[in-house]
């Protein structure tokens, strides 16, 4: 389940490039694209949370940074809806996206 959760989140992190890209460029991104970033970061999120409650404790770590990541995410996209980009807001949510990532990927494979 953590591979399939691992490759949910590997079209997540691909999608939010594309949304940090929008964000550094100043234009707008879809609003469509971005939900579906959300959703699938959701999903993956489901399935790690699934590991954790079918005994795998080492995820516990993931959930806890996920909470952070998605009040980053949220925080960067009302600020986008106000028409002021954070660009400090989404590099941290990037940024601890990537660790939390990483963590996944070496659970997954270990």
């Amino acid at each position: 389940m953590l591979v399939f959760a691992l490759a949910v989140f590997t079209l997540v992190a691909v999608m939010g490039l594309g949304l940090i890209f929008d964000v550094f460029k100043g234009s707008a991104s879809s609003k469509t694209f971005a939900c579906l970033h959300g959703g699938f970061a959701l999903f993956g999120s489901v399935l790690v949370i699934l590991a954790a409650l079918g005994g795998d404790s080492r995820v516990w770590i993931n959930i806890g940074m996920a909470v952070v990541i998605i009040v980053l995410g949220g925080l960067v996209s009302l600020s986008r809806h106000k028409g002021k980009p954070a660009k400090s807001l989404a590099v941290a949510h990037a940024s601890l996206a990537v660790v939390c990532y990483l963590i996944l990927a070496y659970i997954a494979f270990s």
